[in-house]
């Protein structure tokens, strides 16, 4: 995983390490209350770097890797077990190592949780087992009820997706109210923001993050708005805005529903009014059905 969604989750990672470690541990058969470290993964033999590592501390042994994949790779089992051969030679084990996948086209038919060597004569001499997670299995609700760090998860499921909108508040609201800090907050909302683009449209993320105040006062938030879209479709120039707004909520209709009515896309091009767009955008996200989109 690489760009932008890498250092969100990195970041997620770092500032909600015992929510991770609390959803994860028990997938690998041990106590969610585990106490770990963070642990340096600089191996400096291996290209791309490791991604999370945590030294389990009394009474735990060994050590927890998380490695997470938004895309399809047909060398990531190979490079599991790599990795947790060379974590056991430097730092000792077990190692508990767990796939991450954050989206469909990170799966694969060779994602087993197994990887074995065998010799010419089939008699195999190697077993390497893994855990392997598939997140948009797992139900929105329960990820929205787990450590506060780990909440941002449930916007990636299937089951968030035909009610996005309410998982969003949901989970907005939870980080508001429960972040130490409101920086602590703002960096929930951003990484969140930025991981949604995983699944979704900047567009989808914009609409549905849109009502959420606390966005735009996050620097962090204003910063992803300004390099992702320079032309000001969202908080910059004027000129250009509306037909960005126009081109959005089309592309959000045809992302959810395929063809959009020709009556519904001339409605769409015909109105001026930057609020109406807005709220076009949002009721977007939410409509059942195109023809629903203008009351």
């Amino acid at each position: 995983m690489a760009g932008p969604f890498d250092a969100a989750f990195k970041q997620l990672v770092d500032a909600c390490a015992a929510d991770w470690v609390g959803f994860l541990a028990p997938l690998v058969g041990l106590p969610a209350s585990v106490p770990v470290e963070p642990l340096d993964t600089d191996l400096s033999t291996v290209q791309p770097t490791i991604d999370k590592v945590f030294r389990l501390r009394p009474p735990g042994t060994g050590l927890l890797h998380i490695e997470p994949q938004s895309s399809w790779d047909g060398e990531f089992p190979d490079r599991l077990l790599l990795y947790n051969n060379l974590l056991f030679a430097k730092h000792g084990g077990p190692v508990y190592t767990i796939a991450l996948l954050l989206r469909r086209e990170a799966s694969a038919p060779n994602l087993t949780g197994l990887v074995s060597r065998a010799y010419a004569d089939g008699t195999v001499y190697q077993w390497f087992r893994y855990t392997v997670v598939r997140l948009w299995e797992l139900p929105a609700d329960q990820l929205l009820s787990t450590g506060l760090g780990t909440t941002p998860l449930a916007l990636l499921t299937d089951d968030a997706a035909p009610r996005l909108p309410e998982v969003v508040g949901r989970f907005a609201e939870r980080a508001l109210r429960e972040s130490p800090t409101p920086d602590a907050g703002n960096l929930l909302l951003s990484c969140a923001f930025l991981l949604l683009g995983l699944r979704y449209d900047d567009a989808v993320a914009r609409a549905v993050f849109q009502g959420v105040q606390r966005m735009r006062e996050s620097s962090t938030y204003q910063g992803i708005l300004r390099e992702g879209r320079a032309e000001g479709l969202v908080e910059g120039r004027v000129e250009g805005r509306v037909e960005g707004q126009r081109d959005d909520i089309l592309l959000v209709l045809r992302t959810r529903f395929g063809a959009v009515p020709p009556d519904v896309e001339h409605r769409v091009r015909a109105t001026a009014d930057p609020a109406a767009l807005q709220s076009a955008l949002v009721r977007a996200v939410q409509v059942g059905k195109p023809e629903e989109l203008f009351p």
